[in-house]
């Protein structure tokens, strides 16, 4: 997998500041098709949701060949101006493009309760329009809020003599709960396939990135993922259980996770990446459980971000959940050291665990001994400037 933004054949983009944020930033964004889209689309399933979601699931079934996105309004709480806001811009994207506004999604990210203001967006249309490239550089940051890097992700894969290429570009920092998706991530394919395996390949790729991924429990009403397929690779078509759709399923899974990795790398005022590995778990409902509580808990967070070892933070996090495990038989390792064994503490072992958490990137294994079930979790820890940031953001 290349750490690149390759955009696939076929497929423009270009990023442009419309007036949207304070500051001049990059904060308008489109992705254009040369040829019609197969789309699919997964959404928060918060029960606030962006005036773009509601849209999109009226259209996304049809033939699509652009996106339009912004940050720094998140059009959400907006009442029906927010609907006619929407309704102007895409109108005039789809002026611009020679394209109809159904065949057109939009996205969004922001503050919540900003309005968009329609009148600078539109101004700025036929350039960001005009400025439409197969080598694009701009479109990963107009989607940018309180992200500090750009992320994005390009795989390429040979199907029958021809290169497949998949792109991911996404955004998220903040508000990143596991629940499909929290965060903005559009991903391009010019592959050949059936819009049935598109939507699994995806799907499946989801649940292994977007869905485990937490920085603060928090989910947004903007999650949303787009995956667009315009079959300009020219390859045969890929078909179930085949070597290619395996190679296809793979490809999808490392742009997803890469993104999702970076998220949590970008986590808002986060110091430490921390992969927690739940295993030895009855149900696969516990050791979700589990992973979710322990990987939220503000003590367990601020533990990691002090470089305090505590294991019984994480213990104690484990039992919040209620499930039926005995603490008197688990394991826990941190970066594969063992500080408690058969429900004990090693206090031999201490001063060298404690060493591992000075590490950037920290993996907490926690075995429950009670079944063969597992999961597990991005997430960072909980420092000062998280606060900051989020006391600040307007």
């Amino acid at each position: 997998m290349k750490k690149a933004y390759v955009l696939p054949s076929g497929f423009a983009a270009a990023g442009v500041y419309a007036g949207i944020k304070k500051i001049k930033k990059y904060d308008a964004g489109l992705i254009y098709s040369a040829g019609p889209c197969d789309a699919v689309g997964f959404f928060t399933k918060n029960r606030l949701k962006s005036v773009h979601i509601i849209e999109a699931k009226k259209i996304i079934n049809g033939k699509i060949q652009a996106v339009f996105a912004n940050s720094g309004s998140a059009n959400v709480l907006t009442g029906q101006a927010g609907f006619e806001d929407l309704k102007e811009i895409l109108k005039t994207v789809a002026a611009n493009l020679n394209l109809r506004p159904t065949q057109i999604l939009a996205a969004a990210t922001g503050k919540i309760s900003k309005r968009i203001p329609v009148k600078n967006v539109i101004k700025a249309i036929p350039e960001l329009v005009s400025n439409l490239s197969t080598y694009d550089s701009y479109f990963p940051k107009a989607i940018m809020t309180t992200d500090i890097t750009e992320k994005y992700a390009s795989e390429l894969v040979a199907i029958g003599g021809k290169t497949v290429t998949i792109t991911a570009v996404g955004k998220g920092a903040g508000m990143i709960s596991p629940s499909m998706a929290t965060m903005l991530v559009f991903v391009m394919t010019d592959a050949v396939m059936d819009k049935a395996l598109l939507k699994r390949a995806a799907f499946e790729a989801v649940e292994s990135s977007f869905n485990r991924i937490t920085v603060d429990g928090d989910m947004s009403p903007n999650d949303t993922v787009y995956v667009l397929a315009n079959g300009a690779a020219g390859n045969k078509r890929i078909k179930a259980k085949t070597a290619e759709y395996r190679k296809i399923q793979k490809a999808f899974a490392n742009v997803f996770y890469s993104i999702a990795e970076d998220m949590v790398m970008d986590g808002e005022g986060a110091t430490k990446f921390i992969k927690l590995c739940i295993s030895g778990a009855k149900t696969q409902v516990q050791a979700e459980r589990v992973a979710r509580q322990t990987a939220n808990s503000q003590l367990v967070k601020t533990a990691f971000f002090g470089e305090s070892l505590n294991p019984g933070r994480i213990i104690s996090a484990a039992g919040q959940t209620f499930e039926d495990f005995n603490p008197g038989k688990i394991t826990l390792k941190i970066n594969g050291k063992v500080i408690i064994a058969n429900g004990k503490i090693l206090d031999k072992n201490y001063r060298t665990v404690e060493k591992e958490l000075k590490s950037r990137r920290i993996q907490v294994d926690l075995n429950l001994a009670n079944g063969k079930y597992h999961c597990y979790l991005l997430t960072t820890d909980l420092s000062c400037d998280y606060v900051k940031i989020n006391a600040a953001y307007s």
